[in-house]
């Protein structure tokens, strides 16, 4: 018999045997091929009778035979397959995804496979792993890209502010900054929103007729009254034309001649602060505030509370980046971290400062984290709910030595234009750690 060992729900710790035709009938079934090498003899030494329909009788040579690989796999993917040989030589838990083109069949048949593998966590000198037809998956992402890519060109040249709105649901798919900026909304903060949400509520009626006429007209021209954030009210002349795209209705809304409910388009300009400054302000209140802590929770703690003008965020983390010894020691502040203990420790392979080193990147954002493929987000962020980040590196003489991550339960909450904002916390965070660490230092003296 082969045993699971324990099968856990919230009440419930319990043992069962699973049978030998039970487990055959899985391996049988299993929509991949899956295989296990002994690395050191670099032979397969199991593999099951599953045939990929691009490869069909030779779905077993792809895992066997190097030529026939360099045969079926296009040349501009083939490195990603043999680094993949590579990570299983060594051992290393790997993936990739490859495109094979089916040759000698009436019409060639592009497809997408995907191929993982690990050692095996009892025997280490054995590496499992399978290979699966993913074309429909990829497929589909590459219309939902091309479908967002098609909505985005509709208003990206726009310098007026322009919205796509769905003409069934009501909601806004995507906007372009001088909309955002005229609503004052943060990113994409717009989007999803309804667009009865938008408009003057005087102007109920109006939009009604407007969506009503526009079905048989196509277009629409007129001036409505909208709200922004700030519960200010504004018109503007309004261009709507109706768009068919993949089968969707949409609507392309254009807005010109804004102007304020005073009728002093620029009123609010004048009485807010100018950006610039006010940022420079909350900069300089939170390094008064966080000069005189000495210890790593009050100044996460201090950061964690600090609210930006526009974004939030649920945790906030510190990694205490160690490379060279393969560490890196994770100091939070936040309700989704709670029971979490400080400065706990977790290899630098497959974390985020890991990313940041590999492709030398200035920040990093994830916009969903059940979309990721990184072993800390699994670990770490999507048990407690955390389903997007932002993380800034710092360096110390061109070494990484720490990264803030600001996180949130929502997914998308750290869009690219709130660079700007997240930049307050970047100077008064660099220079709390760096004093933070003297002290360790004199410590340990």
């Amino acid at each position: 018999m082969i045993y699971i060992d324990r099968i856990e729900t919230q009440d419930v710790v319990a043992t069962r045997e699973i049978s030998r035709d039970e487990m055959s009938d899985y391996l049988l079934t299993f929509p991949a091929l899956l295989w296990r090498i002994e690395i050191a003899r670099s032979r397969i030494e199991l593999l099951n009778a599953r045939k990929l329909p691009v490869l069909e009788d030779r779905s077993g040579l792809f895992m066997k035979s190097p030529d026939f690989r360099r045969r079926v796999v296009l040349p501009e993917d083939l490195h990603f397959i043999e680094a993949f040989m590579e990570a299983m030589k060594r051992g290393d838990a790997a993936e990739t995804i490859v495109r094979v083109c089916a040759t000698g069949q009436e019409e060639e048949q592009l497809c997408w496979l995907k191929v993982a593998g690990w050692s095996s966590p009892r025997d280490p000198r054995y590496y499992m792993g399978y290979l699966m037809d993913v074309s429909d998956r990829a497929e589909g992402i590459r219309s939902i890209l091309e479908k967002d890519a098609e909505q985005q060109m509709l208003i990206d040249l726009a310098e007026n502010p322009t919205l796509i709105v769905d003409f069934d649901t009501r909601q806004v798919l995507s906007l372009n900054t001088a909309a955002a900026s005229a609503f004052m909304y943060p990113g994409n903060g717009m989007t999803h929103l309804d667009f009865g949400m938008l408009h003057h509520p005087g102007m109920t009626n109006r939009v009604h007729r407007l969506f009503e006429e526009i079905v048989f007209a196509r277009k629409w021209e007129g001036k409505l009254e909208y709200v922004r954030r700030s519960h200010a009210t504004f018109s503007a002349r309004t261009s709507v034309r109706l768009l068919t795209l993949k089968g969707r209705r949409l609507l392309r809304v254009s807005l010109t001649d804004l102007r304020s409910a005073s009728g002093d388009e620029d009123a609010e300009e004048r009485t807010a602060p100018p950006p610039d400054r006010e940022f420079a302000r909350l900069e300089k209140e939170l390094h008064a505030r966080l000069k005189p802590l000495p210890d790593i929770a009050e100044i996460l703690a201090v950061l964690h509370a600090f609210r930006l003008p526009s974004y939030d965020c649920d945790g906030l983390l510190f990694s205490d980046i160690h490379q060279r010894r393969n560490k890196v020691f994770v100091h939070w502040a936040g309700e989704p971290f709670t029971g979490m203990p400080q400065g706990e420790m977790f290899p630098f392979d497959g974390t985020i400062a890991q990313d940041i080193v590999s492709y030398k990147l200035d920040s990093l954002i994830v916009d969903d984290t059940l979309d990721s493929i990184k072993a800390i987000d699994w670990a770490l962020f999507i048990p407690r709910g955390i389903r997007s980040y932002f993380a800034k590196p710092f360096y110390r003489r061109g070494v990484l030595r720490a990264v803030l991550i600001l996180c949130s339960r929502r997914p998308a909450a750290f869009p690219t234009t709130g660079l700007p904002e997240y930049s307050i916390l970047f100077d008064p965070f660099d220079k709390a750690i760096q004093a933070w660490r003297t002290r360790q230092r004199h410590q340990g003296a």
